[in-house]
């Protein structure tokens, strides 16, 4: 092959909302896609070529990484011209996702009436440092014991990605997030009939994995219209990593409500 057919390959590989993906990733990603090794010096002079071109920019250290340059032309695509897919980008679906965490998954998870359960976005709050360390949406349940003492509180993590960010990186980083959470999650807006369906297969063999939830988000304008490929194993976090993970993304009134449904009491 030729550096220029790589390029193209990677174009198409490339999440079209300019999502960075891990060159060792992309690699992965062109020889399942192509059914061949590609050779790292090969690799490399496609991907050089399209920075020349302007066409995708790159993140240096940790492995490196490259992401599909926006408002310029794509892959043969002029900018400006708008598919279906474009009028849902990232900031659109966070309002749907709230309602389906706190409508029908919250139902799902048929917790006591006594119980206590907070949904928070997180992708902007917290410290920046740790790589993936801010899911979109946290929601997090405590229930006590009726029978025996002491309480259980869950922490599930959502990772959020568009029709194009759903790759296996977007698997990675909804497991990096269970550093500090028990379940993690990757919702995925895929409506029907998208070209993006067949990655499908690949992300859900990735998550079932890694023991990672997957969602799948067929109609924004509809709380029911998600579905649960898979449900997530619980991870063992350490209740210390926990603690101050929620202390840096709950409001103290938000702390508050939590401990009383711990322990009964205010802090």
């Amino acid at each position: 092959m030729t550096a220029e057919e790589v390029a193209e390959r990677i174009l198409v590989l490339l999440p079209e909302d300019g999502t960075p993906v891990l060159n060792r990733v992309m690699r992965v990603m062109l020889s399942r896609s192509l059914e061949r090794s590609i050779e790292p010096d090969l690799y490399f002079a496609a991907r050089d070529l399209l920075l020349k071109k302007h066409r995708i920019g790159r993140l240096r250290g940790q492995g490196g990484q490259l992401f599909q340059e926006t408002g310029k032309e794509v892959s043969g695509r002029p900018a400006g011209d708008v598919r279906v897919g474009d009028i849902w980008p990232e900031d659109k679906l966070m309002h749907p996702l709230r309602q389906y965490l706190e409508g029908p998954f919250r139902k799902g998870l048929d917790l006591p009436d006594d119980s206590v359960w907070i949904v928070q976005e997180t992708s902007s709050a917290g410290p920046h440092q740790g790589r993936w360390a801010r899911p979109d949406y946290i929601l997090v349940t405590a229930m006590r014991f009726r029978l025996l003492p002491g309480s259980q509180v869950d922490v599930h993590s959502f990772e959020l990605k568009t029709e194009a960010g759903g790759t296996v990186q977007a698997v990675h980083e909804a497991l990096a997030q269970t550093r500090f959470t028990h379940f993690g999650h990757l919702v995925w807006h895929l409506p029907e009939g998208s070209r993006a369906e067949a990655r499908l297969a690949e992300i859900e063999k990735h998550c079932d994995e890694h023991g990672i939830g997957l969602i799948r988000m067929r109609d924004p304008s509809s709380a029911e219209a998600c579905e649960i490929i898979l449900d997530p194993v619980r991870k063992a976090t350490l209740p210390i990593a926990v603690e101050g993970f929620l202390e840096s993304r709950l409001s103290l009134d938000q702390q508050n409500t939590l401990s009383l449904g711990v322990h009964g009491d205010r802090r």
